[in-house]
């Protein structure tokens, strides 16, 4: 009798299975794509927090693989299997998302609007954040603040080497708009004779402390939380927050990251493109009342020191909101990528006949999923 209940159980254990991953199979599938810093935290707050999503709204991620796979859950109700990359960030991020590698990413809203303007077929649907980022130096340089950074560079024989990410990230371009407004030449060819800052494209974040310590450049301009990684190492010294560079109030609240979903998937999958986003935006609410714990949770996520996130998420300021900072942004980020053409397609189209909401953005899927909270 005993054995015929053991395999009664055994039988049934192996149906549940087998329907589960029946079940599994046959879900939607969601590919996420984001970059491996804390700017796209509130992610990372939503994977590692179902139990308190579960209970405060029903809508939550229920992790398979650390990192990688998780299921997305409407109650009681699976929605999609969501499958998790990284990128470098900047350019790459976005074109893959707008190539359909991704289906929804985090990504730079300057990137966003440089694959726009060429057609790419994705809509922005929320803000992340904004601010977080910096110019670092060299311990050794008589610079610790923007004015003597200036006054250093003026009086400099030879040029600066500052490194940056990638091309078209938000650093480089306020950096560069900074260095434009302060009348400081700089080019990105070594051998410029006029450039008293030489701009070096490392090709990802991870490079620049690197660099710095040996030598290869001078400072960076990056976002959180290279910045307090590399006071934490020791490696240099913060001269500036970006938001706090030139024009004067002109950085403060600028659009850095934003959430965009290719179109196409969009279209196909409304309830779990709006769900999602629903979720990110809860998330985003727990990072603001939960800055220790969020911490934590977002330094094991990065293999990063828990006291760095504590320093780094301080300059970050997590939102979901289109604001009237954020607007006033996105128009200064459409005009300077036009005036330098950087945006001379769609984006510059839609710009002169004042459509530009109705290119960049889905209003209706961010308001139902505001509805939601």
């Amino acid at each position: 009798m005993r054995f015929v209940l053991r395999i009664l159980v055994s039988l049934m254990a192996l149906a549940v299975i087998i329907s589960c991953q029946q079940h599994s199979e046959t879900l939607p599938i969601v590919r996420i794509g984001h970059a491996p810093h804390d700017h796209h935290s509130s992610f990372y707050i939503a994977a590692m927090n179902p139990d308190f999503f579960k209970a405060n709204g029903g809508v939550y991620l229920k992790e398979r693989i650390f990192r990688k796979e998780y299921v997305l859950y409407s109650g009681e109700r699976p929605l999609a299997q969501v499958l998790i990359d990284s990128g470098t960030g900047g350019k790459e991020l976005i074109r893959q998302l707008s190539e359909g590698y991704f289906d929804i990413s985090f990504g730079g809203f300057p990137a966003m609007l440089h694959f726009i303007d060429q057609g790419s077929s994705i809509k922005i649907i929320s803000p992340v954040m904004s601010q977080g980022a910096g110019l670092v130096v060299r311990n050794d340089l008589p610079i610790n603040n923007w004015s003597e950074f200036v006054d250093h560079v003026r009086h400099r024989k030879d040029p600066l080497k500052i490194g940056y990410k990638m091309a078209v990230s938000v650093q480089n371009l306020i950096f560069e708009q900074a260095l434009r407004e302060t009348g400081i030449p700089h080019a990105r060819e070594i051998d410029d004779p006029q450039a008293k800052i030489i701009l070096l494209n490392l090709y990802g974040a991870g490079n620049l402390i690197p660099a710095l310590r040996d030598g290869l450049i001078d400072g960076f301009v990056v976002m959180q939380p290279f910045i307090a990684l590399a006071e934490e190492k020791r490696a240099g010294k913060v001269v500036s927050m970006l938001s706090d560079l030139p024009p004067p109030g002109k950085w403060k609240g600028h659009p850095c990251c934003a959430l965009a979903a290719n179109v196409t998937y969009l279209q196909a999958h409304p309830e779990i493109t709006e769900t999602f986003l629903t979720l990110l935006m809860r998330a985003t609410l727990f990072l603001a009342n939960n800055p220790a714990e969020s911490a934590s949770q977002i330094g094991r996520w990065l293999d990063m020191p828990a006291t760095v996130e504590e320093k780094s998420l301080q300059t970050i300021l997590f939102t979901t909101e289109f604001s009237d900072s954020w607007d006033r942004g996105v128009g200064f980020w459409v005009e300077s990528m036009m005036e330098s053409g950087m945006l001379s397609g769609k984006i510059k189209q839609a710009y002169q006949q004042n459509r530009l909401e109705e290119l960049i953005y889905n209003r209706e899927l961010y308001k139902r999923a505001k509805a939601n909270l």
